[in-house]
């Protein structure tokens, strides 16, 4: 490749090198991961590659007057064209900023000089990465002195030197190096190299990226962001930018890359969303959402501020939910909006469960924030429902949001039809001939492949421990897991604190699927995917296969072991894709109308909630490719489990409290499904490595006013954040000399004798007035009527509750399922209502205001007991509101 090719190359892809560091190059040199004699270690975690050699070639070298028209340049690095020009330069990598934060340096003001001390400790770490690996590099001092030596020889022998100043003169701390202050004259003298002119066609590439540019320049742009812990967010958002692409200038990015300076700039948002957790939003979708509530109350201090959680997740019952979010929105005419976005035109797609009690919270928060901050709906928010529909309920809003956008934008002149094919099928899409697996010599380690996949830094564990906790005699289990970190920093936590666990699914799982496949290797042959890059250029297509960046290099063993989600049912897409391989034309035609996400797919998902080898085993005509289920499954995420420890007490160590998950499908008729780490957990050996990281839960922790009364109600494994709280009290008063409030625990179990986990250690905590109080209430004990946690709370603390609340400045905590939590939440609403001669809504405000206080703390799971149950209960309810808001018609808002 010629230089005037790479420049041409750069300028018409630049998207490559913004997305993927250096993927498609060859002659890489990795950054050396040793860092005994380096300052910082997270330099290796950058990732960051370059050439080893200059990649210069097809020159021309004239000597004597005959050219010699492909040679290559021969020669190596100065330390500052890498580290200055090619990692720092705006128009490349660009890292300059992200080094200044690692760094810890002020990059809010440039007096700082944070930008000088940022490009020093990149150029070192240049030159250390290449001098360690023993591959020659000079650094731009010794390189200066060098020509000057050069040209003194030059103007001895010759009588002077041609030299390009500019080129000559290193990008940094030039004016110290000798060559600042000489002055150059630039002339030709041969022998010489030359650069050579370009490949025939070099224009008319140019001139068709040209007529490109002009016609997306005239397009209107669309930014499309998302925000997700899962991935399905992000596959939403990648597919309507598919669509949008058809008539929009269109662009795709999650939440935390987005520059939010740019915001009041945009012409359309659209934002994909998922609600994490209890109302709260995704990871990457912190930053976001903070930085709109700062936007709408700029003058605010960050503690006065009312958090968007505050404000959107509601106390209400279930059926006012549903009022709200069906009713249609009045359309605002505001024609002289001072806002901030009074030019953005926007619309939101929300995705969650309403098994959870603050359904699609943080989708409704941006989708009120925009409007309130200016923005003009241009469709009412979308809302996807994991219960019932989703799929169907996202290609609909996409279908609308499309045609909305076209008509606001005045864009007649589309195919409406074929950009909704753009759901069904697109360039993401899988096509036998578009994937291969080829072999390959290494594969990361587990841990670093997971790091690759979930850009999330994991850490290895070991088992020391796992016990049943429950009788002997009981038919359910839970575990009491103790994992050594090994003394991992990064897995330092506070009690309170969650852990994440990337899990393994079952091995006979496994097995079964490999063994379906159609074309499977080796299972201990490490493999790659590539996928066949086609763009279609002036001088024809082009064709390259390029590695696959979802997963990287390992054992199909261990992808669907470790990488891929095998036990969730397939979406429709993935139903489609199935139906085209199916040779049966019974099956096929099922598969097909599976594929429409319409009712008959939701019930027999939600019948059979089917693994992949379920699948296949129902339609087994299906020929499956390896490539098919290695590119298109959805990725295995981690579970989450509160920590039971405190670091004091238990240094060097994680303790969880883990309810084994089990549960028949098809009406109790089916086969027994298991929960994937939960069993996990229980299967596998001591000694062995559990892959995990610490996620901080920084408004589930104990009040820093020691005196603070504190209720703690947690049934089931709901106790297990708990006993983090109660080892942590007693190793204050006992070691540091911390007196606390006594707590009052509120525990619930089925007996006595079956399933009261942790009672001796409560009573032993108790009598060294840790607690104040313990109360259990027992569903199943025989002779007693059944009570819950909320039983005990309205009949024997409704007092307490009150008076620790209103009267006190107490703190009270709920951890286990979500219904449970939703009935709490109900019952102390009711007791302040009674307590505090108030109405329903005051309470319901009152308790808004302890969430704002962080004084009503919540940590919420999924349904883990009864588990088809309460599902099928769930899904029901969420049937009976997608029937009735069909009945709704969509508004569309035009200007």
């Amino acid at each position: 490749m010629s230089v005037s090719e790479y420049k041409l190359a750069t300028s018409l892809f630049q998207w490559l090198f913004t997305k993927i560091r250096m993927c498609a190059f060859t002659l890489i040199q990795n950054v050396n991961n040793s860092s005994s004699q380096f300052k910082y270690d997270w330099f290796k975690d950058l990732n960051l590659k370059w050439y080893s050699l200059p990649a210069v070639s097809s020159m021309l070298l004239e000597v004597g007057g005959l050219e010699f028209t492909a040679c290559p340049f021969s020669g190596w690095y100065m330390g500052t064209e890498i580290g200055v020009r090619d990692f720092c330069d705006s128009s490349r990598y660009n890292i300059l900023e992200e080094v200044a934060n690692l760094m810890a340096l002020d990059t809010r003001k440039t007096s700082s000089l944070w930008k000088d001390k940022a490009l020093v400790e990149i150029n070192i770490a240049v030159l250390y990465s290449f001098q360690s690996s023993k591959v020659t590099i000079v650094d731009h001092h010794s390189a200066t002195e060098s020509f000057m030596k050069h040209m003194e020889n030059e103007i001895r022998v010759r009588g002077g030197c041609p030299g390009d100043w500019v080129w000559i003169v290193p990008p940094m701390s030039g004016s110290i190096t000798p060559v600042f202050h000489q002055e150059m004259l630039n002339y030709r003298l041969t022998p010489s190299f030359e650069y050579q002119e370009g490949v025939k066609g070099k224009g008319a590439v140019k001139f068709s990226a040209k007529l490109m540019g002009q016609a997306m320049a005239k397009r209107v742009k669309a930014t499309i962001l998302f925000a997700t812990e899962t991935g399905k967010s992000q596959d939403y958002a990648r597919t309507l930018c598919e669509i949008f692409k058809h008539a929009f200038d269109a662009k795709v990015m999650s939440m935390d890359e987005y520059d939010m300076v740019d915001l009041e700039h945009e012409t359309l948002v659209l934002a994909v969303t998922s609600t994490f957790g209890n109302g709260d939003p995704p990871e990457n979708g912190e930053k976001f959402g903070a930085a709109l509530m700062e936007m709408r109350h700029p003058t605010s201090n960050t503690e006065d501020r009312k958090s968007y959680k505050v404000r959107f997740n509601s106390v209400s019952s279930y059926s006012d939910t549903r009022k709200s979010s069906s009713d249609e929105p009045e359309p605002t005419v505001n024609f002289e909006s001072t806002g901030p976005l009074a030019n953005v035109r926007f619309s939101v797609f929300g995705l969650g469960s309403r098994a959870y009690p603050h359904f699609c919270a943080f989708a409704h928060a941006v989708d009120t924030l925009f409007e309130e901050l200016g923005g003009e709906r241009i469709l009412r928010m979308g809302e996807g429902d994991e219960l019932c529909g989703q799929e169907e309920s996202f290609r609909n809003w996409a279908k609308k949001v499309f045609k909305a956008a076209c008509d606001v934008f005045c864009i007649g002149d589309v195919n409406i039809e074929k950009a909704h094919d753009s759901l069904i099928s697109n360039d993401r899409s899988w096509k036998k001939s578009r994937f291969r697996l080829t072999y390959t010599a290494e594969a990361p380690a587990l841990t670093q492949a997971l790091y690759s996949i979930h850009k999330k830094k994991v850490y290895g564990a070991k088992i020391l421990q796992s016990e049943n906790l429950q009788s002997s005699t009981s038919n359910r289990s839970t575990i009491f897991v103790r994992l050594h970190t090994n003394n991992e920093d990064s897995l330092a936590y506070q009690p309170g604190d969650h852990l994440g666990i990337f899990p393994g699914n079952h091995e006979d799982l496994v097995t079964a699927l490999i063994e379906k496949l159609e074309d499977a290797p080796p299972v201990n042959q490490i493999i790659k995917v590539e996928f066949l890059e086609e763009r279609n250029t002036a001088l024809g297509v082009i064709s390259n296969w390029l590695e696959e960046p979802r997963i990287p290099p390992c054992t199909i063993y261990q992808a669907f072991q470790y990488f891929l989600d095998i036990t969730t049912p397939p979406s429709p897409v993935l139903l489609q894709q199935f139906a085209s391989l199916a040779t049966n034309d019974k099956q096929r035609k099922k598969l097909e109308t599976l594929s429409k996400g319409l009712q008959e797919y939701e019930k027999w998902k939600w019948y059979n909630n089917p693994t992949m080898v379920e699948v296949l085993d129902e339609f087994p005509s299906i020929q499956m490719p390896s490539t098919l289920l290695l590119t298109q499954l959805p990725l295995l995420q981690p579970r989450y489990y509160s920590i039971s420890s405190s670091p004091d007490v238990h240094p060097g160590e994680i303790h969880l409290t883990v309810a084994v998950v089990s549960y028949k499908t098809r009406d109790g008729e089916g086969p027994i499904h298991h929960g994937v780490c939960s069993s996990w957990l229980n299967r596998i050996e001591a000694e062995e490595m559990v892959p995990c990281f610490v996620r901080g839960a920084p408004t589930f922790r104990l009040p820093k006013d020691h005196r603070a009364p504190c209720i703690l109600v947690g049934p089931g494994t709901g106790i297990a954040p708990f006993r983090s709280f109660w080892e942590q009290k007693l190793f204050d008063n006992e070691h540091k000399g911390i007196k606390s409030c006594p707590m009052i625990l509120v525990f619930g179990c089925r007996q006595s004798q079956i399933d009261h986990i942790y009672k001796e250690e409560t009573i032993q905590a108790k009598n060294k007035d840790v607690f104040k109080e313990l109360y259990t209430a027992y569903s199943r004990e025989p002779g007693r009527p059944k009570t819950y946690v909320q039983d005990v709370l309205c009949e024997q603390l409704s007092e307490t509750v009150y008076q620790c609340l209103k009267e006190e400045g107490g703190h009270i905590y709920v951890c286990g399922d979500v219904g449970m939590a939703g009935d709490v939440l109900k019952t102390v609403q009711q007791i302040i209502k009674l307590q505090g001669n108030m109405t329903l809504e005051d309470a319901g405000f009152y308790i808004s205001k302890l969430r704002d206080e962080n004084r009503y703390h919540e940590d919420i799971f999924g349904v883990t007991l009864r588990t088809y149950e309460v599902t099928n209960r769930l899904r029901s309810e969420s049937i009976a509101y997608i029937e009735e808001s069909k009945k709704d018609s969509d508004e569309v808002f035009c200007s």
